[in-house]
């Protein structure tokens, strides 16, 4: 049975008012450049974020990062540690409350990811929009690039030493 026979379970919910979303994602940094994902599907403009998705029930955050490269890279990942847990409550019509981890990313020596230049285009499976990765460049996060959660565009300059702990109420990331 292959990934597509199972149904899928991803942990989220949503009510009338509200949408929850469990999120893992990666933090790939190559030669000054971070690893990103473009959202093609955002009618209010185009904006970055760190490439990953939703967990599925019953699957730990490092699997849930493995399964999500390989499914939309096609690459084997190595996943090292958790650098931040991040709480982000936003809004864009409906109120949002994600929780996301974010862990170190990694690739084999000789992937195409770092053997050429981006932007990298995937199919999309469910929606029939392209997925676009690419690596932008960390000194330009700060003042050229749109990446969310916001923080990114500081915090990528200096990973961690420690898992940090980031709450973001609605106002302090424009998602």
């Amino acid at each position: 049975m292959t990934i597509t026979d199972n149904p899928r379970t991803m942990i989220k919910f949503k009510t009338p008012s509200h949408k929850f979303t469990y999120r893992v994602g990666g933090i790939a940094i190559h030669e000054g450049r971070v690893l990103c994902q473009k959202a093609t599907l955002d009618p209010r403009g185009v904006f970055w974020f760190l490439p990953g998705g939703r967990a599925e029930l019953g699957e730990s955050s490092q699997e849930t990062l493995r399964r999500e490269i390989q499914e939309e890279l096609g690459e084997q990942a190595h996943i090292g540690g958790l650098l931040y847990v991040v709480e982000n409550f936003f809004s864009d019509g409906i109120d949002h409350h994600e929780i996301s981890l974010y862990f170190e990313l990694a690739f084999p020596p000789d992937s195409y990811l770092y053997q050429q230049a981006g932007p990298f285009e995937q199919p999309e499976e469910m929606e029939n929009q392209p997925l676009i990765f690419d690596w932008l460049p960390l000194a330009d996060l700060p003042h050229q690039l749109w990446i969310r959660p916001h923080f990114f565009c500081t915090a990528l300059q200096s990973l961690p030493a420690h898992t940090q702990h980031i709450i973001l109420p609605d106002g302090v990331s424009p998602r």
